[in-house]
């Protein structure tokens, strides 16, 4: 079964963020940034709605994506400000909030050669849910791999999280590609998996932890423990179409 096109979640998967990383740095960040353009509001003030609207907008797993930027319009509004996502407030004080996430990324250093030479057969692509899309992409470039890739599609510019068909057949439109011609690799069943299977993708599963069959809900037509085993699970897919390991 051949194909022409692979395309990559981005967390978890191209790159990973420590579990011991704080996210109350990066709010940190974004704090000082607004005191130093003048908002003044108590750490603590702030934290509080930032939170309380971060939960809401993913309870229940929604998959409608809102930009970084409106939740931190709609926090500033609670203390009675008024600014627009494209403000140079708002802006500045979202790049200092993701400063240290992009810094705390981590990507194994096999990663680029990997990418290099599947490069040479398929268009490459990203699919990943983020609120921020130059966070997605700075990491990218951070780590000189954004030149491997033919598209990077990214939730907040589509407004649709993974795993709705809406992101997938975005990127598929864009590098002009049939499903039945491509293939997700992702580290997550529900989001990656399943939701490329949903417009005919075949898949490829990067299951780091090794869960065992019994607790897998979505069968992926490959599964690999390791990114650096990709090109072996390909293969097999090109030989031999559906055929999990």
């Amino acid at each position: 079964m051949p194909f022409t096109a692979v395309f990559f979640d981005f967390g978890g998967t191209l790159v990973d963020t420590p579990p011991q990383f704080d996210y109350e740095i990066s709010l940190v960040q974004l704090h000082g940034s607004l005191l130093e353009n003048r908002v003044s509001i108590a750490y603590e003030d702030y934290k509080k709605a930032h939170i309380e609207i971060r939960d809401r907008v993913y309870a229940k797993n929604a998959i409608r994506e809102v930009s970084f930027g409106l939740r931190t319009c709609e926090a500033l509004s609670r203390f009675g400000l008024t600014f627009q996502p494209a403000d140079r407030v708002i802006t500045e004080a979202i790049d200092a909030f993701m400063d240290p996430w992009i810094q705390a990324r981590t990507m194994e250093k096999y990663v680029p050669s990997l990418l290099s030479s599947l490069s040479n057969d398929y268009k490459l692509g990203v699919v990943s849910n983020s609120a921020y899309s130059p966070a997605v992409r700075k990491t990218l470039e951070r780590f000189d791999i954004a030149r491997f890739f033919d598209v990077v599609v990214v939730s907040v510019d589509v407004g649709w999280r993974k795993p709705s068909s809406r992101i997938f057949q975005k990127a598929l439109k864009t590098l002009e590609v049939p499903a039945s011609e491509s293939v997700f690799v992702g580290d997550e069943l529900d989001h990656d998996v399943e939701g490329a299977k949903k417009v005919g993708m075949l898949t490829v599963w990067l299951n780091k932890a090794k869960a065992t069959q019994a607790t897998i809900k979505v069968q992926p037509d490959q599964t690999v423990h390791e990114l650096k085993e990709l090109p072996r699970a390909l293969r097999a897919l090109e030989a031999y179409g559906h055929c999990s390991e």
